[in-house]
This record gives C-alpha cells, sequence and structure tokens, in this order.
C-alpha cells in the first residue's frame, strides 16, 4: 500500500554543511547534548527553506551567513515525534541543502543552542548520526558530491 503523503504542522530548514579538505570533504554535525544531526530550523513566515537553512547553519555554527554556499537541494525528510511531557504529535518535514563552507571554516557553536559540533569525514558523521533519516541525507549528499570532478582534475571539455 503506498505512503500517504504526510500533512506537517511543523516546516525547518536546514543542511549538510560541508567544507573541503585534503581527503575530500568534511561534514559539519551538530549535538543537543542527547543527540548529532545536522544544523536546522523552523522556517519562518515569508521566509524560503533556503533562506532558512543559511540562517539556521550560521546561528547555530557560527559560520558567517556571507561565506556560506547553498548548493544543491536533498531529499526532503517527514518524521512524528511528541512535545516533550507528554504533550502533542508533531509531524514534521525538513527541507535539506549541501551547503558549502571554506576551507579552513572553523566552528563556533552558540552555547545556548548547541552543546558540541565537529567536522568529521562521511563515515564517522554517518556512524555519528542519531536518526535514520539524517543518514539518507548524509548518503544523499555523499552521492551528489562523489560525482563531481576533483579540484585540479584535467578537464574533458575541448
Amino acid at each position: 500500500m503506498p505512503r500517504r503523503p504526510m500533512r506537517p504542522n511543523e516546516i525547518s530548514s536546514g543542511g549538510v554543511v560541508v567544507r573541503r579538505s585534503s581527503d575530500g570533504y568534511e561534514v559539519c554535525l551538530i549535538s543537543d547534548g542527547r543527540h548529532w544531526g545536522f544544523p536546522k530550523g523552523i522556517v519562518e513566515r515569508a521566509e524560503t527553506p533556503e533562506a532558512t537553512a543559511l540562517r539556521e547553519i550560521s546561528e547555530e555554527t557560527g559560520i558567517a551567513r556571507d561565506v556560506l554556499v547553498l548548493r544543491a537541494p536533498l531529499p526532503a525528510s517527514e518524521y512524528v515525534y511528541r512535545r516533550p511531557n507528554q504533550g502533542s504529535l508533531v509531524f514534521k518535514r525538513v527541507h535539506h541543502f549541501i551547503v558549502e563552507a571554506p576551507e579552513g571554516t572553523e566552528l563556533c557553536p552558540d552555547p545556548t543552542e548547541i552543546a558540541e559540533a565537529a567536522w568529521l569525514g562521511f563515515d564517522d558523521a554517518k556512524a555519528r548520526l542519531s536518526f535514520k533519516s539524517s543518514v539518507a541525507v548524509l548518503e544523499a549528499a555523499r552521492g551528489m558530491l562523489e560525482h563531481e570532478q576533483p579540484r585540479g582534475a584535467p578537464s574533458n571539455a575541448p
């Protein structure tokens, strides 16, 4: 039986933040003290998912918004969770994007929101992620980035 589309009552946006390194790419993960995932936040009224992703990434990681480059959309995640203390169910959709930070970018997470932030290789990031839906998003990003031409490689164009 096909899955019925979910009607979200909460929409967030964020990204798989990457930076180039000598070994390819590193991925930024953040932790709230319990779970590891990607920077994201609620889409505000009259704000696009793309603008939200850049704003939230900057706020949560301390990376200046003007140096972030939104590279490509990724599949959205949908899930249901219960608000703390036996609260109501929340049907959530999260828009994801690949967002690139400059090589060598340092993380300065907002301590009021983020307990820890780290740059990790794809395999280490996959092992640390707390949720299967995040792993699927990471794998989609890896697949897209693996198919690009490495820097300094000769072009096949005439």
